[in-house]
């Protein structure tokens, strides 16, 4: 009886430390994940800003308008940052000059509307990328008569 008191005693202690290490093992991996996110919301704080100036326009089909893109550093921020936009309605094109610089640079936003763009608004998102994956957006609400 005694044999097999012995071995209940150490089989319960083996799972519990096994339980342990797997806890232990998870937990650190959480911490990892937590540690790696919160770090990469830091850099992306204190990289660079973008801005758009109008925010919003009211165009008729057929004519071109522009808009002054501005990308500011925050700290010491030296990548190369290039500028994208989405949500870009049918018939309408957008293109930047430059379309890629270092902070702090500006940017034209050239926004062509077609003269078989349909009406309605549509918010354009411009989104400004660092080569270290970056990101920062803005928007812009283009009204077509």
């Amino acid at each position: 009886m005694a044999k097999g008191l012995d071995q209940c005693g150490v089989e319960p202690l083996a799972m519990k430390l096994f339980a342990g290490i797997v806890l232990l093992v998870i937990g650190l991996g959480i911490g990892y994940a937590v540690y790696t996110w919160a770090g990469r919301g830091a850099t992306g704080m204190l990289s660079f800003t973008v801005s758009l100036s109008p925010t919003s326009a009211t165009v008729r089909p057929g004519n071109t308008i522009t808009v002054n893109v501005s990308v500011q550093r925050i700290g010491p921020y030296d990548k190369d940052v290039s500028l994208s936009a989405s949500g870009v309605p049918a018939n309408v094109t957008v293109g930047f000059s430059p379309s890629t610089g270092v902070p702090a640079f500006g940017s034209t936003m050239t926004i062509v509307v077609g003269s078989s763009a349909q009406p309605g608004t549509t918010t354009i998102t411009v989104k400004a990328t660092g080569t270290d994956g970056v990101q920062q957006t803005a928007t812009f609400d283009l009204t077509v008569e």
